[in-house]
């Protein structure tokens, strides 16, 4: 894949995922309105979270490893035999994935109490009823991890990009609908139904590139590196997890909410990375699969190289705007309904600790794919053990003397120290210009700096850290705020000839030209 292809590629996954995210972003402001940051929505994030660690921890990794292997075989030419081994990874995963979530319903109430020993009554028991309902239907997301490997291989991205647009969907439909009357049950029917969606609306575009996988067991040669491969990285997802599991078992122990407004500062923080790293990322994927399957050195680091460029020209300046402007970007997005104030001031504490993080888990995710496109598990695997095993140290430490904050704080350091030393690793592999790099990061940077000015200026200017008079107000005033913070960084960009910015005209150029 061009260096041209890969942009377009990125462009429409990016124009996809930035409308799944105004879906998302839709649907955590509907949360906040109707259950605020309550006992109800920490019981549904703990029931989430250990539904996707139970069979995250098999599904996740299996996934994961099988797009390099299939998309070796189709650079090969072998597609017969690529959907042969797609056939029976699927199957055999599926099935075992729904034979743990089904043992997985029984003890329930055992797993909750282990992982958020600070629920009791009515929460506890909320909890453990969603954990029931999501366990079962764990199989779907899993399924379409798998869709979105098959088509991302043979260039196809719309689809499966479009998938999550439509899963958020669903489930803003649901409450809003049913939310007055169910109450937080409706939005754990929203998600089983969104996860069901997701992968259904992928199933025509399998048939039409003769990619949906049948029932097979038939093992050969690449499922057993599958599962090869897959092994250490179950034993990283487990670690990975850890820390997730320590917040939560922490979390559980403050003041009511705090796990809902770490869930939520989170997602905030996610915006960016949702938007584009995940974009870069899944175009990266198979690209890189490709190139180091036909011995492609050369086009292998430069793609790495263009991938971190590209993601950190995003999300330096996004770090640094989420910073300053906590406050009133969480009160502007959530302050609604049951959302109070006093949840605005929690969430954006921790948004605040959260925040440098961004920086770090961009680069962490091209290293990761980088390192799976070369199949190469055992090093990623590593990194994320000793990563969560810091988190967690860092959590228990700073939790005593900033409560929630402190589990944000900890999380920034670790994901921080985490990046240096796999960017480290992976110059190991492949010989990493980072003198290149140094430059373009510096540039960014500078340019970063300056619109985080510019953004305090403006608000200060414009008393946009004070409350809001109202909703259009504050309307009003963010879009002079962001707006004038984007301008500036674009233009100290272009001052500087940020070859990223040059990259991005050049692209959305050459897509106005191919319309007319």
């Amino acid at each position: 894949m061009t260096k041209k292809r890969i942009a377009q590629a990125t462009f429409i996954v990016v124009f996809l995922s930035i409308l799944s995210k105004i879906a998302g972003f839709a649907r955590e402001q509907l949360m906040a309105f109707f259950f605020g940051a309550t006992g109800q929505t920490d019981a549904y994030m703990v029931a989430n979270t250990i539904a996707t660690l139970v069979v995250g921890m098999i599904s996740g990794p299996l996934s994961t490893a099988f797009l390099p292997l299939f998309a070796g075989r189709v650079a090969q030419g072998d597609r017969e035999g690529a959907l042969k081994f797609a056939s029976t990874a699927v199957t055999v995963t599926s099935l075992t994935v729904l034979g743990i979530s089904v043992l997985a319903v029984f003890p329930a109430p055992t797993l909750v109490r282990l992982v958020a020993p600070g629920f009791t009554g009515e929460r506890l028991q909320t909890t453990v009823t969603f954990t029931r309902m999501f366990l079962p239907i764990m199989v779907f997301p899993l399924l379409s991890a798998f869709s979105k490997s098959i088509l991302n291989t043979y260039d196809e991205f719309a689809v499966p990009a479009l998938a999550p647009v439509l899963q958020n969907l669903v489930i803003i439909t649901v409450i809003s609908v049913f939310a007055p009357t169910m109450g937080i049950m409706a939005l754990a029917v929203g998600v089983v139904l969104g996860y069901v969606v997701a992968f259904a609306s992928q199933l025509p575009a399998l048939r039409a590139q003769n990619g949906l996988p049948g029932l097979s067991v038939e093992f050969d040669e690449s499922t057993g590196e599958l599962l090869k491969l897959a092994g250490p990285l179950m034993v990283g997802t487990l670690f990975a997890q850890l820390y997730t599991l320590v917040d939560k078992y922490l979390a559980s122990g403050l003041e009511e909410g705090s796990i809902a407004v770490l869930g939520y500062a989170d997602r905030i923080r996610q915006l960016p990375l949702g938007l584009f790293v995940t974009a870069v990322v899944t175009v990266l994927l198979p690209a890189l699969s490709r190139m180091w399957a036909n011995e492609d050195d050369q086009g292998f680091r430069e793609t790495i190289l263009l991938g971190l460029r590209y993601v950190e020209f995003i999300c330096i300046p996004s770090a640094v705007g989420l910073f300053i402007l906590s406050q009133p970007l969480v009160r502007l997005t959530l302050e609604r309904g049951v959302f109070s104030g006093d949840a605005t001031s929690m969430t954006a504490a921790a948004l605040r600790a959260y925040s440098p993080a961004l920086v770090a888990m961009a680069a962490t995710q091209v290293v990761v794919a980088s390192f799976y496109s070369s199949r190469e598990t055992r090093i990623p695997v590593g990194l994320s053990v000793v990563t969560a095993l810091f988190n967690t140290v860092l959590d228990v430490v700073l939790v005593r003397y900033m409560g929630h904050t402190g589990l944000a704080l900890a999380n920034s350091i670790a994901h921080s120290a985490g990046a240096l030393v796999g960017l480290y690793l992976l110059n190991r592999l492949i010989d990493l210009p980072f003198r290149e790099l140094g430059r373009s990061l510096t540039k960014i940077l500078v340019a970063s700096g300056a619109m985080g000015l510019s953004a305090f200026g403006l608000a200060r200017w414009l008393d946009y850290f004070g409350s809001a008079a109202n909703l259009r107000t504050d309307l009003a005033k963010s879009a002079v705020v962001l707006g004038g913070a984007i301008l500036t960084y674009l233009v100290v960009a272009a001052a500087l000839k940020c070859e990223e910015l040059s990259m991005v005209s050049d692209l959305l150029k050459s897509r106005v030209r191919e319309r007319k």
